[in-house]
């Protein structure tokens, strides 16, 4: 699980694939987090990874996420 950490911000990010990078994010609205992925019922992350470098993150302060700032 890498994470990207700039002062008091924290963020928990995963990528996948290659390519021309494409950024995308869980559902969940304020509480979207890598996780949601499991459930989601369009996986975007394993559906464009053959195509993209995929990029995917908790939102900060999400409920169970580890992003926070």
């Amino acid at each position: 699980m890498p994470l990207y950490q700039r002062g008091d911000v924290r963020i928990r990010y995963e990528e996948t694939g290659s390519g021309f990078p494409l950024l995308v994010i869980p559902g969940g609205g304020l509480n979207s987090r890598v996780s949601n992925w499991q459930t989601a019922v369009f996986n975007a992350m394993e559906e464009f990874k053959h195509d993209f470098r995929c990029i995917t993150m908790d939102q900060r302060n999400a409920n169970g996420g580890e992003s926070v700032g």
